[in-house]
């Protein structure tokens, strides 16, 4: 990620640490033999925090990666093709 402001980037390695966090936050509860419940209400909140931070790089790379891509002098339908399916990703 090319060019990207200090704070953005700061908001994005806290959301990602949050995941980490989470992430051993499960792998402790599976040790100690939580609940199922217990457990699937922080994998929601993983499952949240990574759709967080992917909305922020997704609207990074709508607002800086593609016009970036067209100003190197790709072709604005292809650099569209390809945003289209990078974004449908999130979705599936």
């Amino acid at each position: 990620m090319k060019d990207v402001d200090p704070e953005e980037v700061k908001k994005i390695l806290t959301r990602l640490k949050t995941v980490r966090g989470h992430i051993s936050g499960v792998e402790r509860m599976i040790e100690e033999d939580k609940s199922c419940e217990e457990i699937l209400l922080q994998l929601v909140a993983i499952r949240s925090a990574v759709h967080k931070t992917s909305v922020i790089v997704a609207q990074r790379y709508a607002n800086c990666c593609l016009i970036e891509a067209i100003d190197q002098g790709e072709e604005r339908r292809d650099v569209m093709n390809k945003a289209i399916e990078t974004l449908m990703k999130l979705s599936q």
